[in-house]
């Protein structure tokens, strides 16, 4: 049957009126389609207008390029630039703030006051103090140009046991330790012999020197800890351990010899191949820690004191290694006794280049309140030689 009756073909369009449009019905889809474009073109212009403030202009030269390119012109000549100080040279060597120190209680009520360096403090050429992490029983710091620390540590194996004291004591573990330029441990290692007084003369990228009482100057080969003597000294010179107060560098090593006189000091350089004595150096007043060679090994930087009546002046004399020749000798302070403990005096010397070097010099407040860390009264006196 072809026809349809009107009755159903008027149900039928009534239906389709009352029926929404299908998602895929043609004239849906083109409205879509032209919502979208109208969306581009606003999206699009306003992504041109930021386009243009970030660079201040240039779009138009990009978007229409079938334009003939603008001439430019030839740059200005602009005012010139101020000339910038030149970089600040690194010192030769590294300057670790290092000595004794002390405290006292002047009253039994008040409090304590005094002067003391830190176990591992290092002053940098712009006047920081660098506080280096080091594992506990860290002493006798030196300081290498690639970054590391080499050090002693001592431990106390036997804690809350009373023994006595000294070198043949039982229970002390003594290691030989570098730390990295991040602060770890790069080697940890067992240098004691029990009954052999030990210290550490100086260091280099490859050696560790150490001072072993009846023996002498020995190397210990960082990378296997090999060890050979290369200055023999059997005995004790005057009961103190051989090389103390010592630096080894370029080939040399100086050491202060002879006992504590405050009218005179007495060092010898010796050549570490070999250990023939190069000269016997003096210097009048009492040596003070921190005495350095300079980098090429030709001088030697020897702070001093000598009494000037109930003061102590402090001095530093730089002398040439082979002839012993004075090359400067240059105050650095005054120190007074302050509750029968020094407030002052010199904690570290470091040469910034062949000819120049750096000494720290602290002295106590009038009057002291506190215990003071040397870190935080350094004052940096600069020695030159002509």
């Amino acid at each position: 049957m072809d026809a349809v009756p009107e009755d159903l073909a008027e149900l039928v369009h009534r239906a389709a009126r009352a029926t929404g449009p299908h998602p895929a019905d043609l004239a849906a889809i083109r409205r879509r389609a032209r919502a979208r474009r109208r969306r581009r073109g606003v999206t699009g212009a306003a992504g041109l207008v930021a386009l243009i403030a970030l660079t201040g202009g240039a779009v138009p030269l990009l978007v229409h390029e079938h334009r003939p390119a603008a001439t430019v012109a030839a740059p200005s000549t602009s005012p010139a630039a101020p000339d910038l100080p030149p970089p600040t040279p690194v010192p030769a060597q590294r300057l670790m703030l290092k000595g004794d120190g002390g405290t006292v209680r002047p009253h039994r009520t008040g409090a304590e006051i005094g002067l003391l360096p830190g176990v591992a403090d290092e002053l940098r050429s712009d006047g920081s103090v660098v506080r280096h992490r080091v594992p506990a029983g860290w002493q006798e710091t030196v300081a290498l140009s690639d970054g590391r620390l080499v050090g002693l540590t001592f431990t106390d194996l036997m804690p809350g046991v009373r023994r006595t004291d000294g070198p043949d004591v039982a229970g002390l573990s003594i290691k030989l330790t570098v730390l990295n330029a991040e602060g770890r441990v790069e080697i940890s290692r067992e240098i004691r012999v029990r009954g052999q007084a030990l210290g550490l003369a100086g260091a280099d990228a490859r050696y560790a020197y150490l001072a072993r009482d009846g023996v002498g100057l020995v190397s210990h080969e960082l990378t296997t800890g090999r060890e050979k003597t290369l200055i023999r000294v059997p005995t004790k010179v005057d009961g103190e351990l051989p090389f103390r107060a010592a630096d080894v560098t370029a080939g040399r090593v100086v050491s202060v010899t002879g006992p504590a006189d405050m009218t005179r000091c007495q060092l010898d350089v010796r050549r570490l191949a070999g250990g023939s004595r190069l000269s016997r150096l003096t210097v009048a007043g009492e040596c003070a820690p921190s005495v350095r060679l300079s980098p090429d090994g030709s001088l030697v930087a020897v702070p001093y004191r000598r009494p000037n009546g109930r003061d102590l002046d402090y001095r530093l004399a730089i002398l040439e290694t082979a002839t012993g020749q004075l090359q400067a000798d240059q105050p650095l302070g005054t120190a007074s006794p302050t509750y029968g403990m020094t407030g002052g005096g010199t904690w570290g010397v470091a040469w910034v280049d062949d000819t120049t070097v750096r000494v720290v010099w602290a002295q106590l407040p009038d009057p002291p309140r506190k215990v003071y860390s040397v870190a935080e009264l350094a004052r940096v006196v600069t020695v030159g030689v002509q």
